[in-house]
């Protein structure tokens, strides 16, 4: 009976766990759900494995990065600094791959993001219930 019961918590904790964890069988790496400041974010998106199983995951998110060279070709190891209209940090990370998903509060934000010593800043209103999507292109 024990034993059952604690079967019944695995299966429970991994039903719960299930839509955070994305798993790339391309690069044997699980794709999981971060925190900063309390703000859930996810990055990667390096392969196609990888990105199918962000993919999956996007409507969790409210704010969704990519980030590429003006050929197309993506980036990664981009550096994410969210800011409310205060100037306060929200969010702070470096993108593992060209994806980057964000779970903000819903409001006006500052996006500032670097590549390869080149820095961007973009404006965004982020709905709570939508997903703004924001797309940066560095020369390459």
């Amino acid at each position: 009976m024990r034993q059952h019961a604690i079967w019944k918590v695995f299966v429970l904790a991994g039903a719960l766990l299930a839509p955070c964890v994305g798993f790339s069988a391309e690069t044997g790496v699980i794709t999981q759900s971060q925190s900063d400041n309390g703000i859930a974010y996810m990055s990667g998106g390096v392969g196609l494995d990888e990105r199918e199983a962000m993919h999956s995951l996007a409507t969790n998110y409210n704010l969704r990065l990519v980030f590429a060279g003006e050929e197309g070709a993506y980036l990664s190891d981009v550096k994410v600094d969210i800011r409310d209209t205060a100037g306060r940090n929200i969010l702070s990370a470096v993108s593992n791959g060209p994806w980057f998903f964000a779970k903000l509060p819903g409001g006006r934000y500052r996006i500032m993001v670097e590549a390869g010593g080149k820095k961007m800043t973009r404006s965004a209103v982020v709905g709570s219930r939508s997903q703004t999507a924001l797309k940066f292109y560095w020369p390459d």
